[in-house]
């Protein structure tokens, strides 16, 4: 009986010490995730109000290259905001109207300061812009205040992004920023068209149902396999449907993202502590190449990377098999963990929604007869990028370099195939 009564006195005290054990630990992740949360919400609406101040400091210049420094900052800073918002659990149908219109706003940018825009016709979007993100700001800092406070954790957030009465706050917000788009960044007639067969795009697999969903992650996942997972399914007029897989499995607490037709990867973001260990870039990089080609992306190239004190970033673009010509409009972003190079971030969105490219003559080129005497080309390949009317269209990838007044400049040059036309040029600081 003593014997019986030890064990059974012993079981209620291992039992109370696990699960204040798990309590402690999971009260430990909600505070950290809220301080990453919060810290990139900060840091994101700081942007957001340094891109509202560059979007009017460039109205000021009738030069030409006093407005290219102001251009390239609204680039820079509309990319920026959106890698950090990608890593936030905030609203999706509002993420996607914000992600497309900084999307918009950063290629014209990058467009105006190439000139393949006309000043007077940059002038007005960009003065239309400028107004409507004064407006957004105002309500951006409603909606987002005190969001990551009060002790809420990742299951009050989830529960809030998958809430069929989802938070009018957000979509009046959502509904602001599609005005601001279609006033600021009116498309064309060809424009329309090819934003029709995106949104309305079929993937020609077939679907999966939500227990191939499941199975298709724990195929790419096996570490997971473990987790507790719920299985959701994406709006009815979601362009491309999709199931919504959230897992949690100790410390990791994440989501991902599969088409609904072919189970092909969409997105995936996972948060979990990450040590002081780092791993070589290479084999980070390799680490990345092998996952990419698990999911079934055979056709993309490494592009670039860049990284922080626990994170490597890479971009990979997809290859056209007609022309081996680079589609930088086609990419994918996988973040990987330092310490031991696990894939915690992934983003297809682009190279799912594939660039229709069109047929197009390669005229020769002679950089002896397109360059001035003493430019130097370092390297020459094939790429895409969008023109005036955001057309793709194949170019000649350049990197030049060129001495003048005793300093050695570096430029990345598109020129198009056919025309002969610069289409992009910048120097690489």
């Amino acid at each position: 009986m003593k014997k019986l009564m030890f064990v059974l006195v012993y079981t209620v005290a291992a039992l109370a010490i696990f699960s204040w054990s798990a309590s402690a630990k999971n009260e430990r992740l909600t505070l950290l995730l809220n301080g990453q949360y919060t810290n990139k919400l900060t840091e994101a609406t700081e942007q957001m109000n340094e891109l509202e101040q560059e979007v009017r400091k460039v109205l000021l210049y009738q030069d030409q290259t006093a407005a290219e420094e102001p251009l390239n900052n609204i680039w820079r800073l509309s990319s920026e905001i959106r890698n950090n918002l990608s890593s936030l659990p905030l609203d999706r149908e509002f993420s996607s109207e914000w992600m497309n219109y900084l999307t918009r706003l950063g290629d014209y940018a990058d467009l105006a300061s190439t000139g393949a825009i006309p000043q007077e016709k940059w002038e007005k979007a960009l003065g239309n812009a400028a107004a409507n993100l004064n407006e957004f700001s105002t309500e951006w800092s409603s909606v987002t205040q005190g969001m990551f406070a009060g002790g809420t954790g990742p299951d009050s957030w989830f529960a809030q992004l998958e809430s069929e009465k989802p938070d009018k706050r957000w979509a009046d917000l959502g509904q602001a920023v599609k005005t601001y788009s279609e006033s600021d960044f009116p498309l064309t007639a060809s424009e329309h068209d090819e934003q029709k067969k995106k949104d309305l795009k079929n993937l020609d697999d077939e679907p999966i149902g939500r227990d191939g969903a499941l199975s298709r992650f724990k195929e790419l996942f096996p570490y997971y396999d473990g987790a507790t997972v719920h299985v959701s399914q994406s709006e009815p007029d979601a362009p491309y449907p999709f199931y919504h897989i959230r897992f949690q499995d100790g410390a990791r607490i994440g989501y991902a993202d599969f088409t609904e037709r072919g189970g092909h990867l969409l997105s995936l973001l996972v948060e979990r502590p990450v040590s002081e260990d780092v791993m070589p870039e290479a084999d980070i990089r390799e680490r990345a190449e092998k996952f990419l080609r698990q999911a079934g992306y055979n056709d993309l190239v490494f592009e670039e990377s860049r990284e922080n004190s626990h994170y490597w970033h890479l971009s990979f673009v997809r290859v056209d098999p007609d022309t081996g010509g680079k589609v930088f409009a086609d990419g994918v972003q996988v973040k990987l963990a330092k310490d031991d190079g696990e894939v915690l971030g992934v983003n297809t969105m682009e190279y799912i929604q594939e660039e229709q490219l069109k047929a197009q003559p390669i005229n020769p080129f002679d950089p002896e007869e397109f360059f001035t005497d003493g430019t130097e080309v370092h390297s020459e390949e094939l790429g895409y990028t969008a023109n005036e009317e955001l057309v793709q269209r194949l170019c000649h990838l350049l990197v030049v370099t060129k001495k003048t007044g005793g300093r050695t400049d570096t430029y990345r040059l598109m020129v198009d195939t056919e025309t002969g036309e610069v289409l992009k040029s910048e120097i690489l600081r």
